[in-house]
Order: C-alpha cells, then sequence, then structure tokens
C-alpha cells in the first residue's frame, strides 16, 4: 500500500487528509471483476506498448493468468503508403533542456512556416509550449492556436475554420491533445512532437512502485516509465493517421527515439510508418 498525507490550506486552515492505495492496480481487478467474470472481451487501440501486451497484462492483473489470449488486430491503414515518421537530431542532448528547448524551437518554425493546411504540435511541458509561442515570427501568429487561450471546443472550432477557408492553421498543445483528438484529413496533416513524452513518477503511488520495485532490485525505469512513454506516444503519432484516405507525417524532435536502446523499443510498438531522419538546422 502507497500511504500519504495532503494538506489544503484553501480554506485559510491547515486541512490533513489521509490516503491509502493499492500500489499495483491488478490486485483490485483480480479481486473484484476477473474473480467475478465469466468472461471478458477487452479492446482497445493502445493496449500494447513497446510490440507487446506484457505490460497492460500486467498491469491489469492479468500477467501469468492461463485462461489470457491477447491478439493484435492489423489496421485497415496502410501506414507506409500514407505516411512517414521522420525523427529530427538535435545536436542538444535532451537533458540539457535549455539548449534542447532553443534548438528544437528553431526547427518547429521552420517547419511549421511550410504548414500547408492543419497541423498539431503537442508539448510535453507548459514551459516549453511557451517557449515556442515567444518564438514564432509575427508572419506566423495568425495561424497558430494555443490551447488554454480558448475552450478547446472553441479551439477546434477556430482550427477547422481556418483549414477549411483555405489557410494554414497550427494548434499548439499538451498532454490532453494528444488522446482522443479526432482531425481527420486536412485538419491535421503533420503531427509534431517536442519530446518523447516522458512522465516521471510524481504522484505518491508512482513513487511508492518506483521506490518498492528498487527494494526488491529490479528497475522501475524499465518496467514502468518506458512502457508508459510507449503508449502514450503512439497515442500521440495516433492524431496523424484517421482515415483510409489520410495521407499525415509524424515529425519527432528526440533522437533518442532512433539512437537509445529504449527509443527503439517505443519506435517498434508504433504503426510501421517509413522512417526518415534529418539533422536540426
Amino acid at each position: 500500500m502507497a500511504k500519504w498525507l495532503r494538506s489544503d490550506t484553501s480554506s485559510g486552515l491547515v486541512a490533513l487528509s489521509a490516503h491509502a492505495c493499492p500500489i499495483v492496480p491488478g490486485d483490485l481487478l483480480r479481486q473484484f471483476l476477473w474473480s467475478q467474470t465469466r468472461g471478458a472481451i477487452v479492446t482497445s487501440a493502445s493496449l500494447t506498448s513497446c510490440a507487446s501486451f506484457d505490460y497492460f497484462l500486467e498491469e491489469s492483473g492479468l500477467s501469468g493468468n492461463p485462461n489470457v489470449q491477447a491478439l493484435e488486430v492489423s489496421s485497415p491503414f496502410d501506414y507506409a503508403r500514407q505516411g512517414s515518421l521522420t525523427v529530427v537530431h538535435t545536436r542538444s542532448d535532451s537533458k540539457n533542456v535549455e539548449a534542447y528547448t532553443q534548438e528544437m524551437v528553431q526547427s518547429l518554425m521552420q517547419d511549421i512556416a511550410q504548414v500547408q493546411h492543419g497541423a498539431l504540435v503537442l508539448f510535453t511541458s507548459r514551459a516549453q509550449m511557451q517557449a515556442a509561442v515567444e518564438a514564432v515570427p509575427g508572419y506566423l501568429v495568425d495561424m497558430v492556436l494555443i490551447q488554454g487561450t480558448q475552450s478547446r471546443a472553441r479551439l477546434l472550432a477556430a482550427h477547422t475554420a481556418r483549414v477549411d477557408s483555405g489557410l494554414p492553421s497550427v494548434l499548439f498543445g499538451l498532454q490532453s491533445f494528444g488522446e482522443g483528438l479526432d482531425l481527420p484529413g486536412a485538419l491535421c496533416e503533420t503531427v509534431f512532437i517536442a519530446k518523447l513524452p516522458f512522465a516521471p513518477p510524481s504522484e505518491p503511488v508512482d513513487e511508492a512502485r518506483a521506490e518498492w520495485l528498487r527494494s526488491v532490485g529490479r528497475d522501475p525505469f524499465n518496467e514502468l516509465v518506458i512502457p508508459a512513454t510507449g503508449i502514450k506516444l503512439l497515442q500521440w503519432t495516433g492524431r496523424a493517421i484517421r482515415t483510409e484516405d489520410d495521407r499525415a507525417q509524424v515529425v519527432c524532435y528526440d533522437k533518442r527515439l532512433s539512437q537509445q536502446a529504449y527509443g527503439r523499443r517505443m519506435l517498434a510498438g508504433l504503426p510501421p510508418y517509413r522512417i526518415e531522419q534529418r539533422n536540426a538546422t
């Protein structure tokens, strides 16, 4: 069990609340769902991570269950024909946040200047997105729509109106724009990914689980962080091809996707786009 205290001072007084939660979610599912269910079919476009069902089965409490069968059904989309994934190699290392962000933003500005219809830029942090917003040159300002400046519905309506009228439009968004956003056809012909969407453990349950794994000699980065990031990356790239007639490209500015072993693990779990590489300019 993960156990923690949370403080709240919004009322002018200090209110403390005590919390407890199982570290492994699958334990609850085994106890209250799978053991009570005669049969179940679980479907999603992102049950696999890094080309494997292992992470989902472990998280859901189904790992090792002899009655479980997993099946990956081929997509009706011809990804190699309909799209491409370009990995941009920056000179700066992504760990050098300031230098990397500056170089990534410079390349991004050059790329969005080439957008003819609709595009989506996904950032991993608000600070990173703000750095890009501040770098947008004057002649591109009108084509950039930024998450948080108005409601999501109004932002998407403005984006659609611009594209439908023949004007280029680029959405700047954070994590929530990488999931469940449906922009078919000309509304999203390019998805730009500023950086691999790693989410280091910060919630009490995540921290407790990482600590527990380390205590038994296991690696939380390989077991938790990489698979979770792989699923998120699969969702983000999934904003590109939405119909059998779409033509789109994904551009990722994080060279770790092709240069690091864990990046290649994630790459193996993505749709079979044509893979291209180029250096940042």
